[in-house]
């Protein structure tokens, strides 16, 4: 039996701030917004203990959309995390907007605990203060497995054309008991990509190095969430459930890497979804839900009246891979062939320019 997950596709930067990854970049999606929500603040955050243990957040006010399309970021706040028993830690401003803090290097200052409660404090440059409810660190299980299906799927092309694109489908094996826990857990996933990219090699008679090989990550699934509620399942396993598609394409030419992250939600983050999933079900469309009508867990302390955007939410992590080699997906042609340059010429001269690329091989692929 295959069981299909809650997906919800939302406007990246208003209504699903759980999918925000501080590496990835905002897609810009056209969404008119009205009035009342231009120039709001929106706060993103995410305390997530698995292997390394980080809190990021990023910070930001909604655009007014008659002059840009992308948020835009609020600088120089201080943003603190607290637990329950008063401890506290600041985290630092890495880029504009972006503030996040390696827990394990600073463990003896607040030591992150399964059961512990977590809250967020934004105080901003010109004295505005903003507060989180907690958020209590839950288990999660450990999924056992990945599997994909290839398929394909006749749709049309910019020019009106019908084509036959492929995609490949993953679903996911899990208990849904996290080890020591008495009930289902209440699960969200993120995805990663990782693909390989060979650089185009130089003319023979040009000296220098000769071409490089990068492995390039990319987060997957923007327009998607992804949850399943474990004590409404009927079941304490998942089986074959159905996660996410990705379009088959250059990045499978060499290999192609899925990491899939489980994570646990608390009931009240579970709720929110739900409300997000209704929203936009009521809405008639993908992107006709207002923002402004759904709300987060995180308020003003200096004006309660205010109505902030986003959510913070803590989890454990663990995290699942699946390696699809080139014949699964069907052999597509490589992104930079020789003397040819199909996509980014930069990228194909020096594929380091790539935002998450990297020169080392990473766990799991397989040659």
């Amino acid at each position: 039996m295959t069981l299909k997950a809650s997906i919800v596709r939302i406007s990246l930067y208003c209504l699903i701030p759980v999918l925000w990854v501080i590496s990835a970049c905002i897609d810009e999606i056209q969404l008119d917004l009205p009035e009342s929500n231009q120039n709001q603040l929106v706060i993103q955050g995410q305390l997530l203990s698995g292997d390394t243990t980080w809190v990021k957040v990023r910070i930001s006010r909604t655009a007014d959309f008659q002059a840009q399309s992308v948020p835009v970021p609020v600088e120089q706040a201080e943003v603190t995390l607290f637990n329950q028993l008063g401890d506290q830690v600041q985290l630092v401003e890495v880029e504009p907007g972006s503030y996040q803090l390696n827990m394990d290097q600073v463990l003896s200052d607040m030591p992150i605990n399964q059961g512990d409660e977590y809250q967020l404090e934004v105080r901003l440059a010109e004295g505005a203060i903003y507060r989180s409810q907690g958020e209590t660190l839950y288990p999660v299980p450990t999924p056992d497995s990945l599997s994909f299906v290839m398929i394909d799927r006749e749709e049309l092309n910019e020019s009106g054309n019908r084509v036959v694109n492929s995609y490949m489908q993953f679903f996911l094996y899990s208990p849904l008991i996290a080890e020591g826990a008495n009930e289902p857990s209440r699960l969200h996933w993120d995805f990663q990509g990782i693909y390989k990219l060979d650089e185009t090699p130089p003319p023979p008679n040009v000296p220098g190095p000769g071409p490089a090989t990068c492995y390039i990550l990319r987060n997957l699934n923007f327009d998607q969430v992804v949850v399943h509620n474990g004590n409404e399942s009927g079941t304490s396993r998942l089986e074959r459930f159905a996660l996410m598609e990705e379009k088959v394409d250059a990045r499978f030419a060499l290999g192609f890497l899925l990491n899939v992250r489980q994570q646990s939600l608390t009931p009240q983050g579970y709720d929110y979804w739900n409300k997000v999933a209704q929203t936009v079900a009521l809405s008639g469309g993908l992107f006709e839900a207002t923002p402004g009508s759904i709300t987060g867990n995180i308020s003003s302390e200096s004006d309660p009246s205010e109505q902030v955007l986003g959510y913070f939410y803590v989890s454990q992590q663990k995290t699942v891979q699946l390696f699809i080699r080139p014949e699964d997906a069907g052999s597509p042609p490589e992104q930079c062939e020789m003397g040819t340059f199909d996509g980014d010429s930069e990228l194909c001269n020096n594929c380091l320019s790539a935002i998450g690329s990297t020169l080392t091989k990473p766990q799991g692929w397989e040659d």
